[in-house]
């Protein structure tokens, strides 16, 4: 994926205010909920691919020690202006040469795997995130799920017949995106295969957003109290394993060990 078309795409979607639209509320509190989890005091965490740093704002104003590094210049601006005193490099999350080993408690990882089409490229940005974790410490990794793409992209916006002529969807329905496409989806036996290359332990495996992107008109229409009572609902049943790899994200929990 050529640097110039993230660019291009932060720059017309920008992140920090998807995160701040309700579906993108769903996705950030139940993410936020189980980093909690595995989160404890004096832990250093590592955002790679922090956006305009949302999650490490927010890390950051509980008192949680973060260092965090952004491919996209405009991203990493945005975050500076929001919070000056923040400790943001640019960099590849596939090559961190300037990070050194066993460095984070926690490191996300919430973002880049998106955009890296080819399983050899994912893998190596695992293999840097491994390598910057300490032993025992966590990696969060988030992906885009295959159904979702299908349905969202495929079916709904007429597309399918004209992507499955054209290869860029299989015959058992998997997406097959090329290099140059900005977005991969992937299947949970993706994952598995990606942990076991990399030699990572799943603790667990959740949805931060279910079935909030499928839901965006209804629920900007809802009452706060309903809404609130969607927001519990989601963290309820983010783990459930009937629904995981149905909503549009999915955020596997690994160990390093």
């Amino acid at each position: 994926m050529a640097l110039s078309n993230i660019d291009k795409h932060y720059s017309k979607h920008p992140e920090d205010k998807r995160l701040l639209r309700r579906h993108g509320m769903v996705e950030f509190n139940t993410t936020m909920y189980h980093l909690h989890r595995f989160l404890k005091a004096g832990d250093l965490v590592l955002d790679i691919g922090a956006g305009t740093g949302r999650y490490a704002s927010a890390l950051m104003q509980e008192g949680v020690k973060v260092k965090a590094v952004e491919l996209v210049r405009r991203n990493i601006d945005v975050f500076l202006e929001r919070q000056p005193d923040a400790d943001v490099v640019q960099g590849d999350a596939r090559d961190m040469p300037f990070l050194p080993d066993n460095l984070a408690d926690v490191t996300l990882l919430l973002g880049p795997l998106y955009h890296l089409c080819d399983p050899n490229e994912k893998l190596k940005a695992l293999l840097e995130a491994k390598r910057v974790t300490k032993p025992g410490g966590y990696i969060l990794v988030a992906y885009l799920m295959n159904e979702y793409s299908i349905l969202s992209y495929c079916f709904e916006d007429d597309r399918i017949c004209d992507l499955r002529a054209r290869g860029f969807v299989d015959e058992t329905f998997h997406v097959r995106s090329s290099g140059d496409e900005l977005y991969d989806y992937i299947r949970l036996e993706d994952i598995d295969h990606l942990n076991k290359e990399a030699g990572l332990e799943r603790v667990t495996i959740f949805s931060p957003d279910g079935a909030a992107d499928y839901m965006r008109t209804r629920l900007n229409r809802m009452s706060d109290e309903a809404f609130a009572l969607f927001m519990e609902y989601q963290k309820c049943i983010s783990e459930r394993q009937d629904l995981i790899g149905a909503g549009s994200h999915t955020v596997d929990v690994v160990r390093v060990p």
